[in-house]
């Protein structure tokens, strides 16, 4: 009998920003400092999220995940544009995922929580709308969690909340998912940096919860951002199930590269990358 593969894109970090006539003179201090070494264009920021997502139409994928910073601080502008290109793209609300990274709660500690109920609540549903939050799908299920917290622009670090991983735990001890592949999506890596004060200025609090969540729950693999490049680590010695995307955002206008996964019999494996 033939087993069914489900195919999974893996978008991060689009950093994208409000179009703005005046030239990147108009944009803040805020938006100048973040995007120190990226060109302050915003369309063509918009142009590399749409060959992204085409890429992924092209390669059949069957939903999409999108893990953090999809704006640069976090403006209701900026999620505005988030919103048009996705809608532009014509890819069903449903199969799309996403959730806030660092730079998405910049500007305002409910920024996501506002940009769900705006233009973003097409997605609110698939994505990371409160602690719990679950997307089922044949043969697998995701789970989105919100990592993001507001602090100034000279931190970029995460937070695992106490009632995010209380409803995590909850939900890897249902029965339910037992028989499923379980993909967790958040955008800081669950593994610590090596130098502590990085850590206090990058990392994520809570990681050691998570990686122990990690370690006694093997059916479990994490898909990240914030790294701007492609991860794939172990969480013991086994298969990879910690995976982080390239950053759409540092990917020539030309040559987009979109994070594929397929899913066969309750795993997840890696399916490389593909270029737009």
């Amino acid at each position: 009998m033939s087993v069914k593969t489900t195919r999974i894109a893996h978008l991060s970090d689009l950093h994208l920003l409000e179009p703005n006539p005046d030239g990147s003179r108009s944009y803040g201090f805020d938006v100048r400092f973040v995007s120190l070494g990226r060109k302050l264009d915003a369309r063509e920021r918009m142009r590399k999220v749409t060959r992204a997502l085409e890429a992924a139409q092209r390669a059949g994928v069957d939903h999409v995940v999108v893990s953090g910073d999809l704006t640069e601080t976090g403006t209701a502008r900026q999620f505005e544009a988030v919103a048009e290109v996705f809608h532009d793209s014509r890819i069903p609300p449903s199969q799309v995922t996403m959730v806030p990274g660092n730079h998405d709660a910049y500007t305002a500690p409910r920024a996501w929580r506002e940009a769900l109920d705006g233009p973003l609540r097409a997605y609110a549903e698939t994505s990371a709308h409160g602690p719990g939050a679950v997307v089922e799908r044949p043969g697998f299920c995701i789970l989105p969690i919100d990592v993001a917290c507001h602090q100034p622009v000279t931190r970029s670090s995460g937070e695992l909340s106490m009632l995010e991983a209380d409803a995590l735990e909850r939900r890897l001890r249902d029965p339910a998912f037992s028989r499923k592949a379980v993909v967790v999506v958040q955008h800081h890596p669950p593994n610590p940096h090596r130098v502590p004060a990085w850590q206090w200025i990058d990392g994520l609090r809570g990681w050691a919860r998570m990686m122990k969540l990690l370690e006694q729950n093997p059916e479990v693999q994490v898909l990240h951002g914030h790294l701007h490049y492609a991860v794939n680590r172990m969480v013991v010695n086994g298969r990879d199930r910690i995976f982080g995307a390239p950053a759409v955002v540092s990917d020539k206008d030309d040559a987009v590269r979109v994070r594929l996964y397929e899913v066969r019999d309750g795993v997840l494996e890696s399916a490389g990358l593909i270029a737009a």
